[in-house]
């Protein structure tokens, strides 16, 4: 008897193609990689992806410069 694994990925719902839009939105203006983690109640988290303190200090001043 073999026994078949489910993919959990397809178990998963598909992100919102609104955010999938505004991620790809952030990567092109800003070049580094960007995850929006949208919950139910529409909290969530940002996540931007830094390789080195220059990228991160790149982050930094975008964000005081704006706010």
């Amino acid at each position: 008897v073999k026994i078949f694994k489910i993919n959990k990925r397809s178990l998963k719902a598909s992100k919102d193609t609104n955010l999938q839009a505004l991620e790809s939105s952030i990567v092109e203006k800003i070049g580094l990689n960007v995850w929006i983690k949208n919950k139910k109640n529409n909290s969530g988290t940002l996540v931007f992806e830094y390789k080195d303190l220059n990228q991160l200090n790149k982050i930094v001043e975008i964000i005081k410069s704006n706010y």
